[in-house]
């Protein structure tokens, strides 16, 4: 009897596992549900939950002597750090936003994009040499990442180093591709108002361009405009720039 009893108390024990892994996940895709609504409160609260939901199973695997799924399961916990403080950056907490990725850094400290991302509040707080630091981490884990180099690119610009800063964008497009770019999870660090991401060089060729214009360097920057608008043509910063630079230049044909 007592073996039929520890079958049955294994058998609860799963299950009572997968309904937990499953109502983690729920609630864990539920925030991202929120924060495309724009419902920001309702995604933390659904992101903790899901937190105390993957460390509930952490807890029970490890009980169970499952180290390695336990691991897994408090990873996914620590994920939903890295998706609160974006949620905490998009309403302005941006100090509580950085302390959360910090937390996420001391436990993740091989994810680039987690250090780009903390370069853009850094950025967007006016701490450049952060943001460069931070910028320089990401590029040690991954230097074909065309994301950080543009990012990198904008920060030397507010810098007034313009010329490491079209370095920094001429690397970003060589390495970028339109069907892999891939952009970390926070919006785009960029000069001009817009906050859209591209998929593909446009960005760092719009932005190669603004540093160009920057130097009046107009030819070249229109040259780098153009090309922008040849992957993006309704791009409208790089429109509005390409004529501007056309009239510096003397020219005001396309």
């Amino acid at each position: 009897m007592s073996f039929l009893r520890k079958i049955y108390d294994e058998s609860l024990e799963k299950r009572k596992a997968s309904n937990i892994e499953k109502d983690a996940v729920e609630t864990y895709s539920k925030g991202h549900v929120y924060v495309k609504l724009g419902y920001y409160e309702q995604a933390i609260d659904s992101y903790i939950k899901a937190e105390e939901l993957w460390n509930s199973l952490g807890d029970l695997l490890s009980a169970r002597g499952m180290d390695e799924e336990a691991s897994e399961a408090y990873v996914h916990a620590i994920g939903t750090w890295f998706d609160r403080s974006f949620v905490l950056y998009r309403t302005g907490r941006c100090e509580e936003a950085l302390q959360l990725i910090d937390r996420t850094l001391e436990r993740q400290a091989n994810n680039p994009e987690i250090f780009c991302s903390k370069a853009l509040i850094l950025f967007e707080k006016g701490d450049y040499e952060s943001a460069l630091r931070c910028l320089d981490d990401a590029l040690n884990l991954d230097a074909a990442n065309p994301g950080a180099w543009c990012y990198k690119g904008n920060t030397l610009c507010k810098m007034g180093r313009y010329d490491e800063a079209l370095e920094a964008y001429d690397r970003s497009i060589q390495l970028s591709n339109p069907l892999e770019f891939r952009f970390p999870r926070f919006a785009w660090v960029s000069r001009s108002p817009s906050s859209q991401i591209k998929s593909d060089s446009a960005q760092a060729l719009y932005c190669k361009g603004a540093a160009l214009f920057e130097l009046e360097k107009y030819e070249e920057a229109r040259e780098a405009l153009g090309n922008s608008l040849q992957i993006e043509p309704d791009f409208e910063e790089a429109k509005e720039l390409w004529s501007l630079c056309s009239k510096k230049a003397g020219t005001g044909h396309r």
